[in-house]
């Protein structure tokens, strides 16, 4: 449900900046934010750590952004949330069992070894990500950082998604059945 609700708020982000431009959106961005947090505790009675800080930050930043009328705070929060994941991954390396073990663990079986390169290979991606995202502040305009943000970047997930799965299947453990 969390994924879903975070599409929705991208789409309402991308068409209210497309509808009446960045700022608008950015308080979209803070509203829904805010909205997506609330279902998420009323959904399971509790505030998850990752989650609450993203609403936080686009809280913060957005304000920021509103207050002095400069897109280019909003813009960080996309680099910071990415920074943060990539964080969290990379943390758990160091871990009886990473993180991307722990989401997938139960549905999938490969190797240890296998995971602590996936967990490896996600935090990588996700500093790598915000890295691109900061290029992209600096080097084009706001129409541009918007199309990164929104196509490039939900493209870039997709296809390093979709590699992910086939180098997992090459290594999934079948179990037997007798």
């Amino acid at each position: 449900m969390s994924a879903v609700l975070e599409f929705l708020l991208l789409a309402a982000f991308f068409a209210s900046y497309l509808w009446k431009g960045i700022f608008f959106a950015t308080g979209v961005l803070m509203a829904g934010s805010v909205l997506v947090l609330a279902i998420s505790w009323w959904h399971s009675r509790k505030f998850e750590a990752l989650p609450l800080a993203v609403t936080i930050l686009a809280v913060v930043l957005g304000s920021v952004t509103l207050v002095f009328h400069d897109a280019v705070f909003i813009k960080w929060k996309f680099s910071i949330v990415e920074w943060l994941f990539g964080v969290v991954f990379l943390a758990t390396q160091f871990m009886r069992q990473t993180l991307i073990e722990r989401m997938l663990g139960a549905q999938i079986r490969v190797p240890v070894g296998i995971w602590r390169r996936l967990n490896l290979l996600w935090a990588l991606f996700f500093i790598l990500l915000g890295s691109a995202n900061v290029y992209v502040i600096y080097h084009y305009d706001t129409a541009a950082w918007m199309n990164f943000k929104v196509w490039w970047s939900t493209g870039a997930m997709l296809v390093f998604v979709i590699a992910q799965a086939l180098y997992m299947s090459r290594h999934v453990q079948v179990q037997r059945i007798s």
